[in-house]
Formats: C-alpha cells, sequence, structure tokens
C-alpha cells in the first residue's frame, strides 16, 4: 500500500529527529572527551581544516533520508542554514549506523573513534 502524504511527512520529521539526536551525541563526545588525547588535536586539527566551511551530512537507507549541513566551532558541532544551491561537501552515514549512535551514546561516548569523523576532513 503506497504511503500518504501525511505519512511521509511523518516519516520525515522522524528521519530529521534522527540525524539532529546523531547530532546531540556527537556534541556529548565532544564535550566528555575534550582533553582525552589524541581526540581533542583531532578535533582542533579538524576544526582548523574546515575553517567555518560547511559539511553536508546526509543519512541514507537506499534513498537519502535526513540531511543537514554542519560545522564545528569551538569544540561544538553546529547546524548550519544554507541556500540548497550552494554547494556543500557531503559525508554519507548509513541509517543504521546513526541509529546505532543513537541506541548506544555511551558506547560511543566511551570510546569517541567510534564516531564516522571522516567529515572533518572533507574540502569544498
Amino acid at each position: 500500500m503506497p504511503e500518504t502524504t501525511g505519512q511521509m511527512a511523518e516519516d520525515n520529521k522522524n528521519d530529521d529527529a534522527l540525524l539532529d539526536q546523531y547530532l546531540r551525541v556527537c556534541n556529548k563526545v565532544l564535550e566528555k572527551n575534550r582533553g582525552r588525547f589524541p581526540y581533542s588535536q583531532i578535533w582542533q586539527a579538524g576544526e582548523q581544516a574546515l575553517s567555518g566551511r560547511v559539511v553536508e551530512l546526509a543519512v541514507f537507507d537506499e534513498n537519502p533520508i535526513a540531511h543537514c549541513r554542519v560545522t564545528l566551532h569551538a569544540n561544538r558541532i553546529s547546524s548550519k542554514r544554507m541556500p540548497e544551491d550552494e554547494p556543500a561537501p557531503m559525508k554519507r552515514l548509513s541509517a543504521q549506523y546513526v541509529q546505532d549512535v543513537v541506541s548506544h551514546p555511551e558506547k560511543y561516548i566511551e570510546n569517541p573513534s567510534l564516531i564516522d569523523w571522516d567529515w572533518l576532513q572533507l574540502m569544498k
């Protein structure tokens, strides 16, 4: 049975909420491991490499289900509102991975290397 427009809108809202929760866990990882070697050095280098530029994080199942543009500043990931036609490098995240991070935040807070930080190296 095909989904109704209302069901699709609700699914999109849930997918966006999942991505928001993922970003909150990532920020908690940054906060709890701020002075921990080598993570603080990696995050500092990533912040310098991005130099205020944004990266688009896109969650994929079989197709893209949620996306947002983010930057890292002052050891915090922030969403950025930008025109969709303004190019930004994209980092694909699997829906299964994002769901696992959200479902088991303590595992990722304890071991920050489990988070996919590759987007810190993306350039335009």
